[in-house]
């Protein structure tokens, strides 16, 4: 059995267990082949979803290495491109939010009761702990800690 995926003229999305493709292709000219959702006989067959696994270790590169590049490029970027605006977070978030500031990226510190606020306002934001710094990748990159006191 083959599995294939496939579309209405709906945009419904539903797969289909056929012998092999010209019994699909049998099944669909013969408008045997309907819609789950809303029974439409006219469906295609569409490009498949896959993934591609690497082995643990590739060429002297793994992914506890790419997790700890990740996570400093993140932390480089947060430093670098957000306003660090202290404990005033949640108050400058509302500002931004309701237009009283102008809209730009920030960062700073807040109380669970502060986030709590801001989820009730519809104000968007995420968390990011902070960690010890990083080892370096090896002895001749040089790391940029998340640590604000340079």
């Amino acid at each position: 059995m083959v599995v294939f995926d496939l579309q209405c003229t709906a945009g419904h999305s539903f797969e289909g267990w056929f012998e092999n493709l010209e019994d699909l292709e049998d099944q669909v000219s013969r408008g045997m082949v309907v819609c789950p959702v809303c029974g439409d006989d006219c469906v295609r067959r569409v490009p498949s979803s896959f993934g591609i696994a690497k082995s643990h270790k590739t060429d002297g590169f793994n992914q506890e290495e790419a997790a700890r590049m990740l996570s400093q490029a993140l932390k480089r970027h947060i430093k670098e491109d957000f306003e660090d605006v202290g404990s005033q977070f949640a108050n400058e978030a509302l500002k931004i939010h309701y237009g009283a500031s102008e809209s730009r990226n920030i960062r700073g510190v807040s109380t669970p009761a502060e986030e709590e606020m801001l989820r009730s306002e519809g104000v968007n934001f995420f968390k990011v702990a902070e960690a010890a710094p990083e080892p370096p990748l090896s002895p001749t990159t040089e790391t940029d800690d998340f640590d604000d006191n340079d």
